[in-house]
Parts: structure tokens; sequence; C-alpha cells
């Protein structure tokens, strides 16, 4: 019995130790951070068609996990990743009058627009996509200097389409009203028109505050150049976006087209890593 309790004082003993010595763990001893972040950058979209343009910088907010972990036998090497939630907006404007049919909030293709309630002229085209990111980092960073120590990272944001809305300005036309009328058409659908993975190469650069204990304050800033088309080429009868040789575009005289564009962010993330 005597011999039972003196085991269990000594594995409580070494338990308390360990524990002491994990959570005492200085945050340059560490091969693994994660914890929080948010990212705050400009969406700017390279163009791949003469028939729709950008119409200025959109915004990109996102919020998720960051990882940095280190190999085993360098503390200065290492990959950082995590997963973030993207909130985006993307900004257009046609090059020539463009129109699509609709049907309530659904953008119609080719083969749908019999079934069309009206048509729209677009003026300007605001995108708003919902990614889930998955960013895969190399990390090269210093000793600590003092509190802090610096990093650069190099690598891919790969990001999986959840999501999209369009918000459209522009003149709706009608049976009931052919010459057409100032309108917005809010919380619009084209299914299938986005492409679901967008790719993106680049680098970052930043600081690690240790201002107490093991955590660390963690900001840097990074530049991504999209390498994957963010739309799809369709098939003409799934196309959605047109342009009319009529001035009255309930007239049927149409020529179908895809909008092409890339994706090119700057990204300002902030996080706090444990």
């Amino acid at each position: 019995m005597k011999s039972i309790f003196t085991n269990k004082i000594k594995f409580l003993g070494a338990f308390i130790l360990a524990s002491g010595l994990t959570f005492g763990q200085t945050a340059a001893d560490k091969r693994v951070q994660a914890g929080l972040t948010g990212n705050f950058g400009l969406n700017m979209v390279k163009m791949g068609t003469s028939k729709m343009q950008s119409n200025g910088i959109g915004s990109n907010m996102s919020i998720g996990i960051n990882l940095h972990t280190t190999f085993k036998n360098s503390k200065n090497l290492g990959i950082a990743t995590g997963v973030e939630f993207d909130f985006g907006s993307l900004k257009y404007k046609p090059s020539a009058p463009t129109y699509y049919s609709y049907n309530d909030t659904e953008i119609l293709s080719k083969d749908d627009a019999g079934s069309q309630a009206g048509i729209f002229q677009i003026s300007e085209r605001t995108q708003k996509p919902v990614f889930v990111t998955v960013p895969l980092m190399f990390l090269f960073r210093t000793d600590y200097i003092g509190d802090f120590r610096y990093f650069g990272k190099f690598g891919v944001r790969n990001s999986f389409l959840v999501s999209q809305k369009i918000n459209d300005s522009g003149t709706d036309f009608s049976v009931a009203n052919p010459l057409g009328e100032a309108s917005d058409n809010e919380n619009m659908k084209a299914s299938g028109e986005m492409f679901f993975y967008n790719g993106s190469v680049g680098m970052s650069a930043g600081a690690e505050w240790n201002f107490v204990g093991s955590t660390c304050l963690v900001a840097e800033i990074g530049y991504f150049y999209g390498i994957t088309p963010m739309y799809l080429d369709r098939k003409e009868e799934n196309k959605t976006l047109f342009t009319s040789d009529n001035v009255n575009p309930l007239i049927w005289n149409r020529t179908y087209f895809s909008n092409k564009a890339n994706l090119n962010q700057l990204m300002l993330k902030i996080s706090i890593l444990f």
C-alpha cells in the first residue's frame, strides 16, 4: 500500500513539473504557435476581357486561425498556415452596353432566358464573394532581438468559394417599361459563374512582439498575385452577360460573353499567437 501511495506521489510530482515546463515555455523556445488572426486588404482585379473593366479597388476582410510551426532542427525555418474566412468585394463596369436577363434574384443563362421577368443593363457591378482560405507559406524568421523578432513568408493562398452575391446599378427594362428606368438589382445570384478555386502566390514580411509570457502580437504585410482565373469561360448556352446591336434590348439580337479576371491582393494581417 505504501509503495502504491509513493508511486502516486511521484507521478503527481512529475505531472506538475511537466506542466510547469510546458506553460512556462517562452515564445523563443516554442516550435508551434497558434492563435486568432484578421486580414484587412485591397482587392485589385486584372482584366482578361475588353468588354468589362475594373471600377476601382475592392476590399477584403477576414477572420480565422493562424499557425506557425518550425522544423525540428531549426527554429528559424518553418511553415505558416491556418484557416481564414474571407469576405471580399470586386468592382466592375462594362466597356460597352452590357445586359443580362433575370427573374427575381436569379441572373439567367442563355438557355434559361425564355423565363425572364426583365432585362437589366449594367452601369456598375459589385461582386461580393465569400471564400474559405488555407494559406501555405514557407516561414523564415530571425532570433529574438529584445522582445522582437522579424520574419518573411513565401507561398500560396488557396481560396475556395463558399458563396457570392452581386449588386448592380443600371437600367431595368421590361415589357411594361420598354424604355427602361434607373434601378438597382441587389443580392443577385449567378450560379456557376465564378471558379470554385482561387489561387495566388506571394510573399509577406512582418514582426512578432513577445509582449507577455509566451503570447505574441504579430503584424505583417503581403502582396499576392492571382494565378488562376476567377471566372469560368462557360459554354455558350450557360453564359449570362450579353451585348446587343439593338437600341431596345428586349429584341433578341444578343452576343453572349463571360467575364475574365484575375485577383491581386495587398494584405495586412494582425494575429495573436500563443
